[in-house]
């Protein structure tokens, strides 16, 4: 019996205003990778998980990411991996930022390439892909979240408190009026901090209680998000 994984990517729009919908969600260019949420389950049934984030502002470093990413799937046994509407998100978001970024960086064409195709070919050819948010409108209801998901079938997520960490970001005065009050930082926010994380990691402040505190914050967030997939698939049907 081999493991398996899960996988969600958290991103930023730096092109965009905060809280602005993207024009086109199949469209890359419209978005950065800011870090990749992973998880395992070995076949004992052991679990651990991951966030791997940007260090820089670079497409070289947004490569760095999908390389690291390959590499720690590589440093695992599983033959499946686990997501969330990541057939039309993730996924394509994952393959097409890589491209994107190859595109614009100073890396020899080639190996550009080449990551494009060990990526799609990791996603795509190695390993089975299991979205769950397709069965899960099924049962709750379309435009179900992940997070609604798991409280039907009895898993309560930890939610991520923007005010208990010292980012210095007052959401509600950023917010649109609809989401000034909540106490839990939901997906619109996840730019915000996203790309004042990336802005400071470009800038070499890692070492400083803003930095610390958003990166908290974030790799809080992203475990929450992956951390349930392995229990809500185990619970189909729904």
């Amino acid at each position: 019996m081999a493991g398996r994984f899960a996988l969600d990517i958290e991103t930023v729009s730096p092109t965009l205003e905060h809280y602005e919908t993207p024009p086109d969600f199949d469209d890359p260019t419209y978005f950065e990778l800011l870090a990749v949420a992973l998880g395992y389950e070995s076949p004992d049934g052991d679990r651990e998980t991951e966030m791997l984030f940007r260090r820089d502002d670079t497409p070289n470093d947004e490569l760095d990411l999908v390389e690291r990413t390959l590499d720690w799937l590589a440093e695992r046994h599983g033959d499946e991996y686990v997501t969330y509407g990541g057939e039309t998100f993730d996924v394509p978001q994952l393959v097409g930022r890589t491209r994107a970024a190859a595109d614009g960086s100073v890396r020899d064409g080639s190996a550009r390439n080449g990551l494009v195709d060990r990526l799609r070919t990791r996603l795509e050819v190695d390993l089975a892909h299991v979205d769950l948010r397709r069965p899960a409108w099924d049962a709750f209801g379309d435009y179900t979240r992940l997070e609604a998901a798991c409280r039907n079938i009895g898993i309560r997520p930890d939610d991520t408190d923007w005010k208990e960490y010292d980012h210095g970001i007052d959401l509600d005065a950023l917010r649109p009026e609809k989401f000034r009050g909540f106490e839990k930082v939901i997906n619109k926010d996840v730019p915000v901090f996203g790309e004042r994380y990336i802005a400071l990691a470009a800038a070499g402040a890692t070492e400083t209680l803003t930095f610390r505190s958003l990166h908290e914050l974030l790799d809080h967030y992203g475990r929450e998000d992956i951390v349930h997939l392995f229990d809500l698939a185990d619970a189909r049907p729904f």
